[in-house]
This record gives C-alpha cells, sequence and structure tokens, in this order.
C-alpha cells in the first residue's frame, strides 16, 4: 500500500520538487507508534471522517509517541498513557485532555481491530467526558422576528430562510451555485446540497418553501449573481447575520450555526424523527451519539 505525502508533514510546495511516495508497512506490535503513523494516517483518510481529522488526529497520536519514544506497542501499558495525561494537564484544559485522550482510544481500537494488540489500554482508564455548554438558541417568536426583518433585503431573507428550512452548514451553503437549485415546480422547490471527494456520499437534495422562489429571483436581479449563490466570505456571513439580528432587535449573538440548531429543534418540534434531522445535516456516525445528546437537549431547551 502506498500513500502520497500529505500537507501533514509539509505544507510548503516547491517548484520542480519530485512528488514522494512512500512505502507504508503493515503495523505489528513490535512497532512502535511512531513507527505506524504514515498507517494510522491511511486508516483514517479512509474512513468517514471529516478532511480534517486524519491530520488533527494524526498530530496528537504523534505527540503520544514522542511521550513513550521506543516503548513496542506489545508493551504498551495504562500506566503509560496516564502519565502522558498527566503531562498534557499540566498546560492543557481538561476539555482538550478529554479530546486527546478520544482520539488515543480511536487508535487503539484500530489497533485492537487489525490484531495488532489484544487489548485497548485506555479501557481501563475511568473517562470523564467533558462537554462544551449548550448554545444559545431562539425562541419562536425570536425566529419570527428574524425572518420579518430579514424579508426586509431578498440577501439577508435568502440566507436566513436557507439556514431555517434546510440546517446546512455555513461551508456549505458557500459551496451553493444557481445550477444547484430545481425551480421545476414553483410549489415544491428543492435545491441539491453537493460535496466532493470522501464526502460525496453526503450529497442531498433537500425541499424548499415555497417563498424561497420569488425570494431567490429578487436576489439574483438585484444582485447580479450568474454562478456562485453567496460570493462573499465566511466572515460577511456572519456580519449578515448579526446586521439583521440588530434589525430584528435581538439581543442574541446570531449566527450561521444557532440558525443551523433552530432547524435541529423545529424540525423534531414537528415531528421529524432524530436519526432523519441528524442525518439531514450530514452527521457522520462517529460523533453520532453526542450529536443525538446534543440535538435532545436543544430540543428540550427550546420546547
Amino acid at each position: 500500500m502506498t500513500i502520497d505525502q500529505s500537507t501533514l508533514f509539509d505544507r510548503r510546495k516547491y517548484a520542480g520538487a519530485p512528488e514522494q511516495v512512500y512505502q507504508i508497512e503493515p503495523p505489528t506490535s513490535h512497532h512502535t507508534v511512531l513507527k505506524i503513523l504514515l498507517a494510522n494516517y491511511a486508516y483514517l483518510q479512509s474512513g468517514d471522517y471529516s478532511k480534517y481529522t486524519p491530520a488533527d488526529f494524526t498530530s496528537d497520536v504523534k505527540r503520544f509517541g514522542l511521550f513513550v519514544k521506543d516503548t513496542p506497542l506489545c508493551e504498551m501499558r495504562t500506566t503509560d498513557v496516564q502519565q502522558w495525561i498527566g503531562e498534557l494537564k499540566k498546560t492543557l484544559t481538561a476539555k482538550t485532555v478529554s479530546r486527546k485522550l478520544s482520539t488515543m482510544n480511536n487508535y487503539f481500537n484500530w489497533l485492537v481491530q487489525t490484531e495488532v494488540i489484544a487489548t485497548n489500554p485506555i479501557q481501563a482508564i475511568p473517562y470523564v467526558r467533558v462537554t462544551s455548554p449548550l448554545p444559545d438558541i431562539l425562541f419562536e417568536n425570536e425566529c419570527r422576528q428574524l425572518r420579518a426583518a430579514a424579508s426586509q433585503y431578498p440577501r439577508a431573507y435568502l440566507l436566513a430562510l436557507l439556514l431555517l428550512e434546510t440546517g446546512m452548514k455555513k461551508a456549505e451553503l458557500l459551496t451553493l451555485k444557481l445550477f444547484h437549485f430545481d425551480l421545476s415546480d414553483a410549489y415544491a422547490p428543492e435545491v441539491w446540497l453537493k460535496h466532493i471527494d470522501k464526502q460525496v456520499h453526503k450529497d442531498w437534495k433537500l425541499k424548499l418553501p415555497p417563498e424561497v422562489v420569488p425570494v431567490l429571483a429578487d436576489y439574483v436581479k438585484q444582485y447580479a449573481i450568474t454562478d456562485a449563490l453567496f460570493p462573499y466570505t465566511p466572515r460577511f456571513i456572519e456580519q449578515l447575520l448579526t446586521s439583521t439580528a440588530r434589525h430584528a432587535r435581538l439581543q442574541k449573538n446570531v449566527t450561521a450555526s444557532m440558525l443551523c440548531d433552530m432547524f435541529v429543534v423545529l424540525s423534531l418540534k414537528q415531528g421529524a424523527k432524530l436519526e432523519d434531522v441528524l442525518q439531514k445535516i450530514g452527521q457522520s456516525n462517529s460523533p453520532w451519539a453526542d450529536a443525538q445528546r446534543k440535538c435532545s437537549k436543544l430540543a428540550a431547551a427550546g420546547m
């Protein structure tokens, strides 16, 4: 198995430098953590993770490998991990340590699944998950205020409608192009949410409310849109939402993420199944349990 050299190892580009290809050696119990770093990276790249996860996870694993140095995997003990955690706690927050421990749990589970080691040394460590506080959400009357304020401006109104009615993320919003919209039935418009590379399986056709059709037409005409629906920076999108919230006289900090959360809350209140809602907003299986807990709590708070 071979893998092209990744940006994880060298983010610079050199003119005229030949592309480097590395031979990946299958991991064995006598290897060290650092020795099989590439194999773990290749495994993460082949999985259902975001494009940032392989580099982030491998960076944590490398840090652990530098700590345990030449200790082979077959001699790895729970105490090795506990000592590493102790060092991390000297400089990192509890939440960051918890996240790195989760990364190492993923790493050792991979080694167990591939029969490199027999047991996961982290299983014996009491694991207390550190979670972030729930984000603010809007109440239904505040949603109505926001929509009323946004309706005075086609760009702000289209932005609010797409976020509240589909739950798409800001990054997905910025990939939309005019040809992704199917307006052949003005009473049942749809939009294709397209992804690339390994995320292509998340392509999804989303139903839109009929009011999107005239708003989209006004926006395209007023701003001379020909290709990308929102040819703006992520920062500008957030500034537009902040301005709209100010016109609506809302005290809360309205963000694209908040409106995505509101889509979940409103969908559950309308009787949708949690699993269907999570799939619609593109949650993969890896953070499924966390997403379920968060969305259930958000829905309870917004009921």
